[in-house]
């Protein structure tokens, strides 16, 4: 029984000692740690009572801290058989998770649709819980470039728990330039010139210059005209903002009502037709029974309080700059914000802002027509 038992000692005391008692007992010590002062080994157990008993007249110390060995093990699994279960459950579990797509990831440039790739592999099959054996990564590639469009590539690889999706964007062919104008080129909207680009024909305008709508900026030579000519250009945006407002949030409380519609068109309420709060939101869902024209409704009611709102003028301003910094992008995609002015007039609780946008942008656009010689 003996045979395969090992202890875990503890030594402390004359390290010479205990090797020269260990060199007597012929022992086979391994796993040697120093631990502080002490020191720390693993011997068979006949080794440790030959060691034991080499080691007397007080050079020391040993202390058993634990044993272990397959004697042990096997006695302790014919106490409780029951533990070999464990081992089994623990395999047959990792085997179960392991074969389970945990996580699938679009891979790929800037531009890629990785919403639509995700639900068009949810549809096909490729989903977190989905077993990675049941996957057919080629098949998987060639649906979800047929299916998703603006794709030139798509592939998809299967590694232990985890699915890539590879794939590549189609390449956008490049621009090409924007052809002359056969005619004057002229000005989109009133502005002050700062700089004018001839590329082709003769500027009627220059740099310090204020132009107005419809103002001829480059006029043709040979019949045609290209260029761009940048001012500066204002815009005036004005908001109306309410300081103190008044909302509804929900407190919490709900309550259930049921009704019942009879084929007949009576609705009877069991619990009563009157609303559980003074003010609520209600969010209903019907059930119709079938071969019978009855319907069972059921309204949750959730009870709101009004709560009246502040809203600082500093904030109301800063909502209103945004607000015209957004239409302004809007309206002019390329122009460039130089400066903001605002101004308010306060009425009761109502503010007014006006929003004054200063900004440069290319104001050059081709006149409409036929051709037009010098």
């Amino acid at each position: 029984m003996a045979e395969g038992i090992f202890l875990r000692l503890r030594f402390r005391g004359s390290q010479g000692a205990l090797f020269r008692a260990a060199q007597e007992a012929a022992v086979r010590a391994r796993r040697l740690r120093a631990e502080g002062d002490a020191l720390e080994f693993e011997l068979p157990l006949d080794d440790a009572l030959r060691l034991r008993r080499t080691l007397h007249g007080g050079r020391g110390r040993l202390q058993v801290l634990g044993h272990g060995g397959w004697p042990l093990a096997l006695r302790a699994l014919r106490r409780r058989p029951w533990r070999l279960l464990l081992p089994l459950f623990a395999a047959s579990l990792y085997v179960a998770a392991s074969s389970v797509v945990w996580q699938v990831q679009v891979v790929g440039p800037a531009g890629i649709p990785a919403r639509a790739l995700l639900a068009a592999a949810r549809r096909d099959g490729l989903a977190p819980g989905r077993y990675r054996f049941s996957l057919h990564p080629q098949a998987l590639g060639t649906k979800l470039l047929s299916q998703v469009p603006g794709l030139i590539f798509c592939t998809v690889r299967v590694d232990g728990v985890r699915a890539f999706i590879y794939a590549a964007p189609q390449l956008a062919p490049p621009k090409a330039p924007a052809p002359p104008s056969y005619g004057p080129i002229t000005a989109e909207e009133s502005g002050y010139v700062t700089r004018v680009v001839v590329e082709r024909g003769v500027p009627a305008v220059k740099a310090g210059e204020t132009v107005l709508a419809g103002q001829p900026l480059i006029m043709p030579r040979g019949g045609q005209a290209q260029g761009t000519v940048f001012a500066r250009v204002w815009r005036t945006y004005q908001y109306t903002v309410a300081l103190s407002v008044t909302r509804q949030f929900a407190t919490g409380r709900e309550a259930q009502r049921w009704y019942i519609r009879l084929p007949w068109g009576r609705e009877w309420a069991p619990q009563g037709t009157s609303a559980p709060f003074r003010r609520s939101r209600v969010q209903g869902r019907t059930w119709r029974i079938p071969w019978f024209s009855v319907e069972v409704t059921r309204r949750t009611y959730v009870e709101l309080r009004p709560v009246r709102l502040t809203v600082r003028p500093a904030f109301a301003e800063s909502q209103a700059v945004q607000s015209a910094r957004d239409a302004l992008a809007q309206a002019l995609p390329q122009a460039k914000v130089l400066l903001v002015q605002t101004r308010d007039t306060r009425q009761g609780t109502l503010l007014t802002v006006r929003v004054r946008v200063e900004a440069e942008t290319d104001i050059a656009r081709a006149a409409t027509g036929g051709r037009t010689q010098d």
